[in-house]
């Protein structure tokens, strides 16, 4: 009796119970067909899905093909990008360097030294063989050094012409004229002239000049107070919305020393019928946007 194992034994006889039923079943034409109604049915059922699980499979494997297609084709064309720079960094001259350097300007491991007498450097923008009937007026000399002194800023570093290009780029007022005056309501202008206007469109493209010139510094370079500015214009521009250049009243009285007083305030609405500003109200905040 120690090796008797009930839950085997009780196992067993579900088993031979389930065969009992099954053998019942079958003795009954009724439930043979039953029986076989129900194989022909989970039959079919499994054919469906091997269809199914087949089509699936194809689908994958055209997915799949065509991502690694995709995929080595931006891999060719970022090779080609690569191979394009290079070949440029190679073959691009740089005039202000030419192949019989003075030795002053290496090193003691033999390369080139670009902030060793930096000062004394041959600029001339042309070839010391060349004969005085053949030399460049004054004029072309002095565009071609100014190329060059460029090209150097780059090289050292130097982000002035960056800077001065940057500015450039911030979209400021067009200046109004008299025949834009007159096409202003009456009502409107008051006794305002072109000269009043362009005044305050002075004020405020001097404002954005100041705004995005200190925007476009690294924080790290700002004094407090421009950084406490810094951080309150990132929180307005995710309310008026990205790459949308604005200022506020408070702007224009900081950074043009101009007051925004009830004649500016007239003016404003002057040069939104001018399409030179619009205006947009958030949070109780007065945005003003260049067209």
């Amino acid at each position: 009796m120690s090796n008797f194992d009930l839950e085997k034994m009780v196992s067993t006889v579900d088993n031979l119970s389930t065969c009992l039923d099954v053998m019942l079943c079958l003795k009954n034409p009724e439930g043979g067909k039953e029986i076989l109604g129900t194989y022909e049915k989970l039959d079919s059922l499994v054919i469906s899905f091997d269809d199914q699980i087949s089509t699936l499979k194809n689908v994958l494997i055209k997915e799949k093909n065509a991502r690694q297609t995709y995929f080595q084709k931006q891999v060719d064309e970022l090779k080609m990008i690569v191979d394009r720079c290079e070949h440029m960094i190679t073959n691009i001259p740089l005039n202000s360097f030419h192949t019989n350097e003075p030795e002053h300007l290496f090193n003691q491991n033999g390369t080139k030294d670009f902030k060793v007498n930096m000062n004394n450097m041959s600029m001339s923008p042309v070839a010391s063989s060349w004969t005085d009937m053949y030399s460049p007026t004054e004029t072309t000399i002095h565009q071609n050094t100014m190329s060059n002194n460029t090209m150097m800023s780059a090289i050292m570093g130097h982000s002035k012409f960056h800077t001065s290009k940057q500015i450039l780029d911030t979209p400021l007022l067009k200046l109004v004229d008299n025949d834009e005056m007159n096409s202003v309501p009456k009502y409107m202008k008051g006794r305002l002239n072109s000269l009043n206007i362009n005044t305050v469109i002075d004020s405020i493209n001097k404002a954005l000049e100041n705004k995005y010139e200190i925007l476009r510094k690294p924080k790290s370079s700002l004094k407090k107070k421009d950084l406490d500015a810094y951080n309150d214009w990132k929180i307005q521009q995710s309310t008026v919305g990205q790459g949308q250049y604005f200022v506020t009243a408070e702007d224009i009285t900081k950074y043009s020393e101009t007051k925004v007083d009830k004649t500016t305030l007239n003016i404003i609405p002057i040069l939104r019928h001018l399409k030179r500003l619009k205006e947009s109200r958030v949070g109780g905040f007065v945005f003003y946007l260049p067209y």
